[in-house]
C-alpha cells in the first residue's frame, strides 16, 4: 500500500470531509443549509445506517458548533425512530450520549 493510500483510509477512518469531497470530485462542502441543519440531517442519516461512532461524533461535533442543542440533537434520534426502527436506535443512542458527555454504560452500571 503506497503512502497515499494509506493516507487516504486514515482520512476517510476519521470522517475528514474535505478528503471525501476530493474523491468525490465535489467543490462545496455544503448544501445551503446553514450548519446546523446540514449537520443534523447528516446525523439522521447515520442513524439510519447504523454508522461507526467516529462518523456520529463528527456530524454531532459539527451541529454543535453550527448552535444545536443537546434537545435537538436527542430530537433527531427521536424524529427517526419510527422510520429506522428499535434496533438502529438502540445502537445510536449509547454513541450519541458519549458524544454529548453521558456515559450511558457507566450509568446502567
Amino acid at each position: 500500500m503506497t503512502p497515499e493510500e494509506q493516507e487516504l483510509l486514515r482520512r476517510f477512518s476519521i470522517n475528514d470531509e474535505a478528503a471525501m469531497l476530493r474523491v468525490l470530485g465535489c467543490n462545496s462542502p455544503r448544501s445551503g443549509l446553514d450548519q446546523k441543519v446540514e449537520a443534523l440531517t447528516r446525523l439522521a442519516a447515520l442513524i439510519a445506517r447504523d454508522a461507526g461512532v467516529s462518523s456520529y461524533h463528527w456530524a454531532i461535533d459539527d451541529a454543535i458548533a453550527g448552535g444545536a442543542t443537546d434537545a435537538e440533537i436527542i430530537g433527531v434520534l427521536v424524529t427517526v425512530a419510527p422510520i429506522v426502527g428499535l434496533a438502529c436506535v438502540a445502537s445510536a443512542a449509547p454513541v450519541l450520549a458519549l458524544a454529548l458527555g453521558y456515559d450511558v454504560d457507566q450509568a446502567l452500571g
